[in-house]
């Protein structure tokens, strides 16, 4: 199993033109702690330290958000297969400062999963006040790293602690609860294909997302490939992307193709993607 320092960075633009476009930023750097010397960390119970900042920024200064997010996971071997079990916690503290005091109305379903959408859950009056709040969760996952496949399964529950994220502390935000599952077979040497599902649920609104892959290797002897693939958000988009992985350094690149009925009345969205994984 490869257990290795990774450095994380992507960049998000999203824009519906003639009414507002934003940017997402975020940044993660991850550290596996484990007792076992050397290289070979197969079957090995291990932790896993985790530290990210992200920021979402809208044209004419509607939305300023930003947040910190320190967290710790811990897997242990089921058996000498490299299956494991892994538990996790993070807490996030989040600034929101949305709106302009007016309340402006958007046609329904407007950017329904986007960072706007969630800045204006925070804050329903859109008061254009800033504030911080802290957030917490939790997650179980099981998963395998075999050579030939690698799956998992796991569980998440987000902002359980449900803090109150507007002045007047009339709203609480409510828990966020996913499911994610992926897995992933070679094919032969050279190519793999894999598969993945995530869906959630927060406040009576719900995301599902699938998507599948194609990874071609380079050659049998480096880490060297490049992968193309199809995501679905049910009812919003079509997400094709592809990525490139440079010895210790991977290049991806998303792109949403909008199908929700919200296109039919002229507010059609252009969402692009670029992240970045450098392996310390």
């Amino acid at each position: 199993m490869n257990c290795t320092p990774l450095a994380f960075v992507s960049i998000r633009n999203v824009k519906y033109p003639n009414i507002i476009s934003y940017s997402s930023k975020a940044a993660t750097i991850e550290l596996p702690l484990t007792n076992k010397e050397g290289t070979d960390f197969d079957n090995v119970l291990f932790a896993n330290l985790a530290a990210g900042i992200s920021t979402d920024n809208s044209s004419e200064g509607f939305m300023k958000a930003s947040s910190a997010m320190l967290a710790l996971s811990l897997a242990l071997p089921l058996n000498y297969d490299n299956t494991y079990i892994a538990m996790g916690f993070h807490g996030n503290y989040s600034f929101n400062q949305v709106g302009t005091g007016i309340s402006n109305l958007f046609p329904d379903d407007f950017d329904k999963y986007g960072a706007l959408n969630w800045a204006m859950r925070n804050d329903p009056y859109q008061t254009g006040s800033n504030y911080g709040y802290f957030t917490s969760g939790v997650g179980v996952a099981l998963f395998h790293s075999g050579e030939q496949t690698q799956w998992y399964i796991g569980g998440s529950i987000r902002h359980f602690n449900h803090p109150y994220t507007e002045w007047s502390r009339s709203a609480r935000l409510s828990s966020n609860n996913g499911i994610q599952i992926g897995y992933t077979s070679a094919i032969n040497n050279l190519a793999d294909i894999s598969g993945y599902g995530n869906f959630t649920w927060q406040g009576g609104t719900n995301e599902q997302i699938i998507g599948a892959s194609y990874i071609r290797h380079l050659s049998d002897s480096t880490k060297n490939s490049f992968s193309v693939g199809l995501g679905y958000r049910a009812h919003i988009a079509l997400i094709p992307d592809a990525s490139l992985q440079i010895k210790r350094s991977r290049f991806s690149f998303y792109y949403e193709i909008n199908v929700s009925y919200i296109t039919s009345r002229n507010y059609g969205r252009r969402s692009v993607e670029f992240s970045y994984r450098f392996n310390l």
